[in-house]
């Protein structure tokens, strides 16, 4: 697209990817990276341009930050397989009568595991058997920290609070979102890489499970705290027309993740993790911080400019980023304290009901989430390991098929349907019937369900990054990640919900979560073809259909007031004045 215009036919409009570009100059080239004079463009619309087609050292690079999610899957399902109990795996030792008089003709193989968990346990007022002297634990070999520390029958409990733990430390780690706005995503990101790593060698120390439990927490708080901010730093890199893709990636990791997690036994599992944080921690150190936080939360031009030049250079292009004009849809005109934000969720209401919204339904896929895939034994038959692997298998194709939905129709459609789908298929397993040589009605519509809920979860990533403006992304991203922990910390409570209450009345409790999560959907605005919104004001704007910020705000009509490249705009009287009470919203 190449346009030409005297000085004297003052400003035109360009059409550069959907978005109108005011060029105040002459020989303007966008999409042939030629750009020789004053042309004002968002960061944006500047990644747009040199970044439309990504080199292969760009691809590198968003494989490497996307890898991080296969870390913390593989640490987030750690308990579930670093503490495996098989109740059904052990025998009775050669000089016990008590086990043996227990156990009598029976065999392991036969039997329920309640009933084999009575026996190991004791029942009523009988004592529980001693590993070493009643039994032995037959694994072949692979041992689980459980096993390891004794957490079996009276001690169980210590195993189950170790995904507690770590998840409370994703709720105390989403706090870090205020951390990204100030310092940056790049320096958030490190911290937590870092404090991953290191943490991973002390828990393959660790020496008792109350030892392990206090940097467990540790753990989860670090991953919180680089999960989200290597997300909004690979977004903030990323081309609007390459988004989905990117997003889509990024939640494929987990579930590779999630696929190698029953690999290893639980110290093997420790190094795993920790190697698995290094791609992601070189690619955080090679990459500058991004340029729409340099702009918006620092207020500093040339360091978003030497950003946007390295992505050229990385991408091998031509554009010229210094005869561009940086220009942001609503700036603030100076830097703003952490309670000066915090107070704009109440001065635009529509930003604070959006992520209230927002958090219920990261709330509620977090439950649905971890609900179901710690209930899975509940659904399934067989070998504990391989039975994880359906979902695993599930997962991974849900993280790639949601891409294209995502892309073509739309995010909010999507998300609502994927909600609503999940909601329909977890009363689908209400219906008692079996498959002939297949799987019960029962499993199926629940790997359905689980399925769906896997595409929510990765949906609502790069949905909440879109909606959110550049200036609050970090806290937004915090508050509903506190949401999906929430229902993480509650999740795997819905094992005791299906053992001790009904299995039906969890399976309608995920259904009516899931299709309310669903309906609020629909009240969000889409983010589909729309450019990401850089403060507060511009998402209160954009309610009435409006690109003028909030009344009161120090946000000037026209960007090109607050401008110092313009000189002409200093006799203006107009720039000095906001926008007039019959504009504002």
């Amino acid at each position: 697209m190449t346009e030409n215009a005297n000085k004297d036919q003052g400003p035109i409009q360009l059409k550069e990817n959907g978005q109108n570009v005011e060029v105040k100059g002459q020989n303007v080239e966008v999409e042939g990276q030629n750009v020789e004079t004053n042309v004002e463009m968002t960061t944006e619309q500047v990644i747009n341009a040199v970044a439309a087609r990504p080199s292969w050292k760009m691809a590198l690079l968003w494989v490497g930050l996307m890898s991080f999610m296969a870390t913390a899957s593989n640490g987030s399902y750690y308990p579930a397989f670093g503490g495996y109990l098989p109740y059904k795996q052990w025998k009775c030792h050669s000089n016990s009568d008590k086990c043996v008089k227990r156990m009598g003709s029976q065999l392991l193989a036969d039997m329920e595991q309640e009933k084999a968990i009575d026996i190991l346990c004791g029942k009523d007022d009988e004592e529980p058997l001693q590993v070493g002297t009643d039994f032995l634990w037959d694994v072949d070999g692979r041992s689980t920290f459980s096993i390891d520390w004794d957490l079996h029958c009276g001690r169980y409990w210590l195993f189950t609070l170790t995904g507690s733990v770590g998840y409370f430390g994703h709720l105390v780690g989403s706090l870090c979102g205020n951390l990204y706005d100030v310092f940056g995503r790049k320096y958030g990101a490190l911290i937590g890489c870092l404090v991953l790593f290191i943490n991973n060698f002390i828990l393959l120390a660790s020496f008792s499970i109350e030892f392990f439990l206090v940097f467990r927490f540790i753990w989860g708080m670090a991953l919180m705290c680089a999960m989200d901010g290597i997300f909004v730093f690979m977004l903030e890199f990323t081309p609007s027309n390459w988004r989905t893709f990117a997003n889509g990636g990024y939640q494929f990791f987990w579930a590779v993740g999630y696929i190698i997690s029953p690999l290893a036994g639980w110290k093997w599992l420790l190094v795993l993790n920790s190697c698995l944080v290094i791609p992601p921690t070189l690619c955080v150190l090679i990459m500058p911080d991004s340029p729409g936080f340099f702009l918006v939360n620092r207020k500093d031009e040339k360091s978003a400019k030497e950003s946007l030049k390295w992505l050229g250079r990385i991408n091998n292009s031509n554009f010229n980023v210094d005869g561009v004009i940086l220009r942001e849809e609503g700036t603030v005109t100076e830097k703003r304290t952490f309670l000066e934000t915090l107070r704009d969720f109440i001065t635009y209401p529509e930003m604070a009901l959006q992520t209230a919204i927002q958090s219920f339904m990261w709330l509620v896929v977090g439950f649905l989430y971890y609900g179901f895939t710690f209930t899975w034994g509940n659904f399934s038959d067989g070998n504990y390991y391989l039975s994880y692997l359906y979902p695993a298998l599930a997962e991974a194709v849900a993280y790639v098929l949601m891409t294209f939905p995502l892309t073509y129709i739309g995010r909010k459609i999507t998300l609502s349907s994927f909600y609503c789908i999940a909601s329909a298929s977890f009363l689908f397993a209400l219906i008692p019937s079996t498959i002939p040589g297949f799987i019960s009605v029962e499993q199926l519509s629940c790997l359905v369900g689980s399925t769906f809920v896997s595409a929510a979860f990765g949906g609502v990533y790069i949905y909440t990054a879109e909606l959110a403006p550049t200036s609050h992304r970090g806290k937004i991203m915090g508050i509903c990640h506190m949401g999906s922990q929430i229902g993480a910390v509650c999740g795997p409570q819905a094992s005791l919900l299906i053992t001790e209450w009904s299995k039906p009345g969890t399976l309608i409790l995920f259904a009516v979560l899931a299709g309310l999560a669903g309906l609020l959907c629909i009240r969000l605005p889409d983010s589909k073809g729309v450019s990401v919104p850089d403060t507060a004001q511009e998402v209160q704007a954009r309610k009435y259909g409006k690109k003028q910020p909030a009344e009161g705000s120090k946000v000037y009509a026209n960007n090109n007031c607050n401008s110092n490249h313009d000189n002409n705009n200093n006799n203006n009287n107009s720039c000095s004045q906001p926008f007039p009470a019959e504009n504002t919203v």
